[in-house]
């Protein structure tokens, strides 16, 4: 209704996570910043964390939206699974078969894969989005396919982005090792007032 009276092509404030409204504060142009670079340089584990509509799941929808080529990537929304789903989660994003499979024979071929795609020269990107729902035990299991290395570099990059509660679990003590495998973290800070002028204003110019 008000798009026809303001001369615009569609609704500016939609709360989906369209990577084409990311407006780049300098907050969010340092993250970027951060994804890019672990990505690039196969860093292994990345966090980032920000309140609820901060703009982290937009990120990460420009980053794979912005994804070089020659790239592997799964997004996995639904963060309510136990340890025992993780790999049967990752296998169904990348859409390798498991029927029939135990965890272990999962696991097997999951590394396979990932030889695979290394020989290929491919990168392998698995992202967890609302990953603060993630339980310590499935954190565990997750830190487990850091183990699938070749000699010299990560066979895959593990992106983890969450509310604040996440930082909190990852300063639980059974999660020593996980965090020790983090390479690069960063935090999401709300927008100053001066942004806030820019984000709406670049919202608006976007949709016409």
């Amino acid at each position: 209704m008000y798009e026809s009276f303001y001369g615009l092509k569609e609704k500016p404030f939609n709360l989906l996570p369209d990577p084409d409204y990311l407006y780049m504060s300098p907050g969010h142009e340092d993250i970027f910043t951060h994804l890019e670079y672990a990505v690039a340089e196969s860093k292994g584990f990345v966090v980032v964390t920000g309140e609820v509509g901060s703009g982290k799941t937009t990120l990460i929808n420009y980053l794979i939206s912005k994804t070089l080529t020659d790239t592997e990537l799964a997004l996995i929304n639904n963060t309510y699974i136990t340890p025992n789903q993780v790999i049967k989660s990752i296998c169904r994003e990348f859409e390798i078969k498991t029927e029939g499979l135990d965890r272990d024979e999962m696991l097997d071929r999951f590394h396979d894969f990932l030889i695979d795609k290394y020989a290929l020269k491919k990168r392998v990107i698995l992202i967890f989005d609302e990953a603060q729902n993630l339980s310590v035990k499935t954190l565990e299991e997750i830190r487990m396919l850091s183990n699938l290395e070749a000699e010299k570099q990560h066979l895959i990059q593990i992106i983890l982005s969450g509310q604040p509660e996440l930082r909190v679990k990852l300063k639980d003590p059974r999660l020593k090792q996980f965090v020790q495998r983090i390479t690069v973290y960063c935090h999401l800070n709300g927008l100053s007032r001066s942004d806030v002028d820019n984000y709406v204003n670049y919202r608006l110019s976007v949709a016409g």
